[in-house]
């Protein structure tokens, strides 16, 4: 049978670069099959990028199985082109699997994309070794596929078995990213995450020695950017050290890869501060997540997120700090329970633990298979959300012009954060990533708090009623940020090239052309004569 794979990715790197993910995804799942029935499929096509529709569409019209992965950053795309080649062939058997399958609302996307014949949830592996079984014996396939998870991950890699080296040959002005895999499974069931609904269980891990070949593999293939798929790398260190350094030792006779990332362990300890300082020490990454999402006690327990005690980050930043390592602290506006004062008390948390260097600050994102997408887990909260194009984007294809935008779910208000206050807390963080940790008032900040003579939060809320009173470049710039904010959240649309993350730093630029300006406003706000 032929068989096309489709697993496409946003273009990356702008105008000078070129660079694509490899779909090791679907990969996976279709080389564990073929190494089975080696004669069975016979592969036409591997889409890895999002070309025009009507081209593809046609480049698979005699195909009689497409396969699609699916995820957040191209299901729009993938339902236009699955359909279309529906159109064209009605015989072809669509497959559907990936994270943005659901479990929980399965039978409302099959009603809905009526033209997909077979869905498979969770993991693929099985589930299409059984609905390939099915075809064989049967002629047919079910509409639905859900086979527990693999035990053994003894299984073919793609990597080493050549899957990809046609895709690498055939396109050597590509600059590839791929992901790496030593385990799968997560021990945690964080209630926005769709990693912990689909995968909650014991960690399984790949065996070492197919790590290393697969490691092997992308260095000799020149892949610049690695993505350590595991949900907490790091969380054994008598596996993971030896792991690294042999990324080191390749990246050393082989001049790749040029950047590695990574999921690290949630309750980051001791071991993985010496990996990250190790792939740092090799320019390898920009530093480590410290992801807190909330600094609150009731919003974890809800969202099913223990963080490590605030001592025990404040150690881990004195630590990381001490070492030179660089780092950055997420959280997720809004979350259940947040208010705004949990939310102001919680960024001055940040700091007082002595995270300076970089804050990032996420809107809440409702994937499909999390919790947070359950309908009565919504109501309990009080979720209000807009479904927002292009949040999740990357670069336009330079051969055509079609564009399907990729919708993402947002909460922008909650029970007990009503729009307005998301408003004015997004902005709140809007300043301290500006002004802190873009250094306009970090020095007095810091000296006023350690001398006791006025505490983050305090100087923070004066400085934001002086930002939101200012008729300079400052107000005028809160005020255009905060209205291109509302327009995005209420109709989607941005402007001025700025748009969704992007946002928190669109004003620097102008805060650094009128830089006598904004000093004589840091200068008047905290006036050190009376402190």
């Amino acid at each position: 049978m032929q068989i096309s794979l489709v697993q496409p990715n946003f273009r990356q790197g702008g105008k000078i670069f070129s660079g694509y993910w490899l779909p090791h995804s679907i990969a996976c799942v279709y080389t564990f099959v073929e190494e089975k029935n080696p004669d069975y499929f016979d592969v036409n096509r591997v889409i890895f990028r999002r070309e025009a529709v009507a081209v593809a569409s046609e480049s698979m019209r005699n195909d009689g199985m497409v396969l699609f992965s699916c995820y957040m950053w191209n299901w729009e795309y993938n339902l236009e082109l699955s359909k279309r080649i529906k159109e064209i062939n009605p015989d072809a058997i669509i497959v559907f699997g990936g994270p943005q399958v659901s479990e929980f609302r399965l039978e409302e996307q099959q009603e809905e994309f009526y033209w997909v014949d077979s869905w498979i949830v969770s993991e693929g592996e099985l589930s299409f070794e059984k609905l390939t079984n099915d075809l064989r014996t049967e002629g047919a396939v079910q509409k639905t596929y859900d086979a527990q998870r693999l035990m053994d991950l003894d299984i073919p890699s793609p990597y080493v078995n050549g899957f990809f080296d046609n895709i690498i040959k055939e396109n050597p002005e590509i600059k590839w990213s791929t992901t790496l895999e030593t385990n799968r499974g997560c021990p945690f069931k964080c209630s926005f995450c769709d990693w912990g609904s689909l995968t909650y269980s014991k960690i399984k891990k790949f065996p070492v020695p197919k790590v290393y070949q697969e490691i092997e593999w992308l260095g000799k293939n020149k892949i610049e950017y690695i993505f350590m798929a595991d949900a907490n790398f790091g969380i054994f260190p008598d596996r993971d050290m030896p792991i690294t350094d042999y990324i080191l030792d390749v990246q050393k006779r082989t001049g790749f890869p040029a950047t590695v990332n990574a999921n690290w362990h949630k309750n980051a300890k001791q071991n993985v501060i010496e990996i990250v300082k190790k792939f740092i020490s090799n320019g390898f990454n920009r530093g480590m997540t410290l992801s807190v999402q909330s600094m609150d006690d009731d919003v974890l327990k809800v969202i099913k997120r223990k963080n490590m005690e605030s001592s025990h980050l404040g150690d881990m930043m004195d630590l990381l700090n001490r070492e030179g390592i660089g780092s950055y602290t997420e959280l997720i506006l809004p979350l259940p329970l947040e208010t705004t004062d949990t939310w102001r008390q919680g960024l001055a948390g940040v700091l007082d633990i002595g995270q300076h260097n970089s804050i990032e600050i996420w809107f809440h994102q409702v994937l499909e298979n999390a919790t947070s997408n359950l309908p009565e887990h919504k109501n309990e909260y009080g979720f209000k959300t807009i479904e927002l194009p292009d949040y999740v984007a990357g670069d336009r294809e330079p051969d055509h012009d079609q564009h399907i935008s990729e919708i993402t779910e947002i909460v922008k208000a909650t029970n007990t954060m009503p729009y307005e206050e998301f408003l004015d807390n997004w902005m709140y963080a809007w300043m301290i990533i500006n002004f802190h940790c873009g250094g306009w008032a970090q020095v007095i900040t810091r000296v006023w708090d350690k001398q006791g003579k006025q505490t983050y939060k305090e100087s923070y809320d004066q400085l934001f009623e002086a930002i939101q009173n200012d008729t300079g470049i400052v107000g005028n710039k809160y005020n255009e940020t905060r209205q291109i904010l509302d327009t995005y959240m209420t109709t989607g649309k941005m402007t001025d090239g700025a748009y969704g993350h992007t946002l928190f730093w669109y004003a620097n630029q102008d805060f650094n052309r009128n830089y006598d300006e904004v000093m004589e406003f840091i200068g008047n706000t905290f006036d050190t004569r009376d402190k």
